[in-house]
């Protein structure tokens, strides 16, 4: 999209984010974990979908409820270097899950600038700019490398974070439960653009930007036991945005 294109569009969604102000408290459209960033698309009028792209005109729009955990997602990306490696890392890494003894999880976040203890192992991130991807260490506990193969491709990476990112939309929204009935009020708005490939891969190495894995089974149903993948999620705290991203004034 040419910059004129995306600036008519950032000052579309300005005028349309005024008009939802206006409406102060707005009942919950959607049900679940992602309802306010939901409803927000229904009140601009967005289609519902799962696409790795922005999601908006070229803009990407994220929802942050006042008082939640302060991470949110940038995108969700698999280990690419090679096919079934998500499950490789489950059958290598995962622990058993607390209920269903029988049936391994791993669901834990895993930073650049220090070695985490999930499970029996320790893990890491490492950008290794000879070989241009970002690598899962994984440490025993004498503090020996075990693996070292599992990694992100820079390619896969930036091709990623520049379809998805390159323009951003930051909601804040406080949420009200009045009698079990939902309600969201939209109270502020920040305009992003993407600084570089570059910055995103040192704050990896910094620890200001994390993994997050969620492999675990389907706990019911006909699918029972089987493993069930809810993403693999690079992840940022909302307050470090302006470390990735420039602010856009209009």
């Amino acid at each position: 999209m040419k910059t004129n294109e995306i600036l008519n569009e950032l000052k579309k969604l300005k005028i349309e984010f005024c008009k939802i102000q206006c409406k102060n408290w707005i009942p919950s459209k959607s049900q679940g974990f992602g309802a306010a960033g939901r409803t927000l698309e229904i009140l601009l009028h967005k289609p519902e979908d799962q696409l790795p792209i922005a999601d908006y005109h070229g803009i990407e729009l994220k929802t942050k409820i006042e008082g939640s955990e302060p991470y949110i997602g940038l995108f969700s990306m698999a280990l690419d270097n090679k096919p079934l490696e998500m499950q490789r890392l489950l059958n290598l890494g995962g622990y058993l899950d607390k209920n269903f003894k029988q049936f391994k999880v791993f669901q834990a976040s895993v930073w650049g600038n220090f070695a985490k203890m999930i499970g029996p192992y320790y893990y890491r991130l490492k950008v290794d700019y000879p070989f241009k991807v970002v690598r899962l260490l994984i440490f025993n506990g004498h503090g020996q490398l075990i693996e070292k193969q599992m990694s992100w491709s820079f390619e896969q990476l930036q091709k990623r974070l520049e379809e998805k990112l390159q323009y951003l939309a930051f909601f804040k929204v406080k949420r009200w439960n009045l009698d079990g009935n939902i309600y969201f009020k939209y109270t502020d708005m920040k305009l992003y653009q993407l600084k570089d490939f570059a910055e995103f891969l040192n704050l990896i190495e910094k620890g200001i930007v994390r993994v997050t894995f969620k492999l675990s089974f389907f706990r019911q149903g006909e699918n029972f036991g089987k493993v069930h993948d809810r993403g693999t999620t690079f992840e940022i705290k909302d307050y470090n945005l302006e470390k990735l991203f420039d602010c856009i004034d209009l």
